[in-house]
């Protein structure tokens, strides 16, 4: 008797299953690195915006958002990714889940191209995206994202939810602040600390430090208005949420 099972099938049942949180664009790049690594069968995603049973990108909606600490019981799903853009809503989303189901785990996501230092820190839930580098004494917090083509260099630090976007590069020993967002194709000098909520636009050259709750940009960097915690990405400056 022939055994016709693929081996794409023999590998998934040895792999850990996963559930991904959102299914946008950000979604789509982490499933990329989530499939070269072959670690994990992706058992689908939850999204509040598409019906369950739509398929994206080969994977099935399996229910809202508020769905997901039922759906990892249910099907025996242990880890999430949350693939969610928005700095603020990650970390909402994280908080809402981790109250309904506490023993649930955040794994990293490092696309394979991608380059850390051994003496890098990354915390749990942080995507490491495709030709990324993370330097040597380098700190990325929870949940963080470091985005496809950026550069952290030595001794910086992200505090947790804070996302980098393609094309950013810093020197050393720069702070980016919790939830902060650093829009595309920024760069940061050497010794800058960045503020927690702040919002740094598309092609920004931060040389002074910038403050917590605001948005800046230009060359150099300027701060532009005040904002809040939780307020969407500003579009004018090229950040949007996803």
């Amino acid at each position: 008797m022939w055994f016709t099972t693929s081996v794409k099938e023999l590998k998934m049942s040895y792999t850990r299953k996963l559930l991904l949180i959102g299914s946008s664009g950000h979604a789509s790049v982490l499933l990329d690195a989530i499939e070269l690594s072959g670690l994990f069968t992706i058992a689908g995603y939850v999204d509040d915006t598409l019906a369950a049973g739509t398929i994206r990108r080969g994977y099935s909606i399996l229910g809202p958002v508020a769905a997901a600490a039922s759906i990892c019981s249910e099907q025996l799903i242990d880890d999430v990714v949350i693939a969610i853009g928005d700095n603020w809503w990650r970390r909402k989303v994280y908080e809402d889940l981790i109250c309904r189901h506490p023993k649930v785990k955040f794994p990293v996501i490092k696309h394979p191209s991608s380059w850390l230092s051994a003496s890098a820190e990354i915390g749990q839930g942080a995507a490491i995206l495709a030709c990324s580098h993370i330097g040597p004494g380098s700190r990325v917090g929870d949940f963080c994202i470091v985005n496809t083509g950026s550069s952290i260099d030595h001794d910086c630090a992200m505090l947790r939810f804070a996302s980098i976007a393609p094309g950013v590069f810093t020197g050393g020993l720069v702070q980016i602040g919790e939830c902060s967002a650093i829009g595309v194709g920024t760069s940061i000098s050497d010794r800058i600390s960045i503020g927690d909520h702040t919002v740094i636009g598309t092609g920004a050259v931060v040389v002074r430090n910038i403050p917590n709750l605001v948005v800046a940009y230009g060359n150099p960097a300027r701060v532009k208005r005040s904002r809040q915690e939780g307020e969407k990405y500003v579009d004018s400056v090229g950040i949007f949420s996803i």
